[in-house]
């Protein structure tokens, strides 16, 4: 099927959101099936944008758009930044004649739907990255709610080999790799050096992640920046499930070798992080990133 993108008028708007926050001089122009918005902003530090569109004349707005690249994050004053849409990634076609754009500030959390099964989940932006607030619950093959009961996919999210959880994440965000687990870890406090080693590594990086409730023998944590792990068990190889409120396993992207992947690990009574390498048909807990 042709996807056909057509706009006769489009007219922009923006909203200030802060009162320290301004943006001026915004215009668009039309490239293919992208659309470019520029403005010139004025700030005290930097700004995070998010796009919103609307064919009502405003009266209600689609969004945040998912397919942004361009000044988008931690954007410094200035002017004729700009910020590129990829339409036909969001949708299979737009066709209006009063579309209006708004240039927003973000938040640093959120909720987003899941358009294959429509659930919802939080999620939570921690320094440059966005993160899920929740386990992954996407019902896909080799995925495995503890002890096969629906409830504790509801609490807990799913159980995934790691063939599967690299491909399990929604449109528009991903399984982070090692790499981007460092990132999240160094944003916390870690040093690069800590980051890179294997085993208990850190201070207190894993108290801040675990959520105030739910781990055994009040192993809670503080949940300092909202991302809110909590203690989902795993499946080992053999299809027994293990340890439920006493740990957090989570995959990441990247190959240790032919039968091992990179993971980051939290655990009840220890405050540190954990990174070192599993078997890939051991089922573990999925974290999603946002796509840059």
């Amino acid at each position: 099927m042709i996807k056909y993108f057509l706009t006769t008028i489009i007219t922009i708007t923006c909203i200030l959101l802060q009162a320290q926050t301004r943006i001026e001089n915004v215009s668009f122009k039309q490239a293919g099936n992208n659309i470019v918005v520029n403005y010139d902003l004025y700030c005290n530090s930097s700004f995070d944008a998010q796009l919103f569109y609307s064919t009502n004349n405003g009266v209600s707005w689609h969004g945040p758009l998912s397919n942004i690249t361009g000044d988008v994050s931690n954007v410094k004053q200035g002017q004729g930044k700009s910020i590129t849409w990829n339409v036909l990634k969001d949708q299979n076609w737009l066709i209006s004649d009063n579309i209006k754009f708004k240039v927003a500030e973000e938040s640093n959390q959120g909720i987003f739907t899941d358009t294959r099964d429509n659930q919802t989940y939080k999620w939570v932006k921690i320094g440059k990255q966005k993160w899920m607030a929740e386990n992954l619950n996407y019902k896909t093959t080799e995925s495995y709610c503890y002890d096969d009961i629906e409830s504790n996919c509801q609490k807990y999210g799913r159980l995934y080999t790691w063939k599967v959880a690299k491909n399990a994440c929604p449109d528009g965000w991903h399984l982070p790799t090692d790499n981007e687990w460092k990132q999240l870890e160094k944003q916390l406090g870690m040093s690069q050096t800590d980051a890179d080693d294997t085993g208990w590594r850190g201070t207190d990086e894993g108290k801040e992640l675990k959520a105030t409730n739910g781990w055994k023998s009040n192993g809670n944590g503080t949940d300092s920046y909202g991302f809110l792990a909590l203690p989902a068990g795993y499946r080992n190889c053999n299809g027994t499930f293990l340890n439920l409120s006493y740990v957090a396993y989570f995959w990441s992207a990247t190959e240790s070798n032919s039968s091992r992947a990179w993971i980051r690990y939290l655990y009840y009574d220890n405050s540190d992080m954990f990174r070192y390498y599993r078997n890939k048909d051991y089922g573990f807990s999925v974290r999603c990133l946002k796509d840059n």
